[in-house]
């Protein structure tokens, strides 16, 4: 593999504990930390955020969390715990300021970063983000029924199992995959733009979603373990959020993470800003990429 290959698929920070946290950085300028989805997405989402990076004088390092990508599955932790790991992060690579972007089930990691390390952010941007505690009344059935069983020890390995056999073969057919649900919740989450079945930013979205599934069973253990802990909900004081710092977008066409919890993330944090692209689903972000990060420049 060449230099410029091995730089497209990331690197790796060793944490004082021994484990490693992956990462993939694209552009130059204003860092801003980005954090993937639940279900799918990871660091190599950030590919298809480089020429909006670039245009914008940003550089986008898209960060995967514990148990999926390149970063080591972590047994006992807590939400909190990541904000820490993107501090030593941010040390090893060098910014005192810089931005996080969230999106739908990174959302909430963005803001208890808020919360954390509010001397460290510039802004913190949550696209399509999911409230805590985690709230499946609104969803649609099939996405309820994934959240109630996904934590129950037996059921939710199995149904997590079939669900990444299913999704990792779906993937493999590239005109299925831009038909289905999960085709577009990938595209909209990775800002995907126009695609078609030979794009390049779909074999990015592909190549994401094989990298969340990367590490077997301990990736499931992970989504397990995550899903414990949205439903456990916030563990950080959001008061200490300043106001302003917060920037909240959303799509009331969003079907995996309906509009209802935008509402009540601006609720809970001091000051937040609050946009909803009305007629918008999960594409938003890749219709709306730019102009959401114009708040970055």
């Amino acid at each position: 593999m060449s230099d410029e290959s091995k730089m497209e698929e990331g690197q790796t920070f060793t944490l004082p504990d021994g484990r490693k946290l992956g990462y993939l950085m694209v552009g130059e300028g204003k860092p801003v930390f980005y954090f993937h989805g639940l279900l799918v997405g990871s660091r190599l989402d950030v590919l298809n955020m480089r020429e909006v990076g670039e245009h914008m004088n940003l550089q986008i390092i898209g960060v995967d969390r514990p148990g999926f990508g390149l970063s080591t599955f972590a047994e006992k932790r807590g939400i909190c715990d990541f904000a820490s790991d993107i501090s030593l992060l941010a040390d090893h690579l060098g910014f005192d300021k810089f931005a996080i972007v969230g999106v739908s089930g990174g959302g909430h990691y963005a803001i208890t970063c808020a919360a954390l390390l509010p001397e460290r952010l510039v802004k913190v941007l949550v696209i399509m983000g999911l409230s805590l505690p985690l709230d499946v009344s609104d969803m649609r059935s099939e996405v309820q029924m994934l959240y109630n069983f996904m934590t129950n020890p037996l059921i939710g390995t199995m149904l997590l199992k079939k669900v990444r056999e299913t999704t990792l073969a779906m993937i493999k057919n590239p005109d299925k995959f831009l038909k289905s649900d999960a085709g577009r919740k990938i595209l909209g989450d990775l800002g995907g733009g126009q695609i078609d079945a030979e794009s390049p930013r779909l074999d990015v979205g592909r190549r994401s979603i094989e990298e969340f599934y990367r590490q077997g069973d301990d990736g499931i253990k992970a989504i397990i373990q995550e899903v414990k802990l949205m439903k456990k909900g916030w563990d950080v004081d959001l008061s200490l959020i300043p106001s302003g710092l917060v920037h909240i977008y959303h799509g009331p066409g969003d079907i995996n993470s309906p509009v209802s919890n935008a509402h009540r993330n601006a609720k809970a944090v001091p000051g937040a800003h609050l946009e909803i692209f009305e007629g918008d689903t999960q594409l938003l972000a890749s219709r709306n990429l730019e102009k959401i990060f114009e708040v970055l420049k």
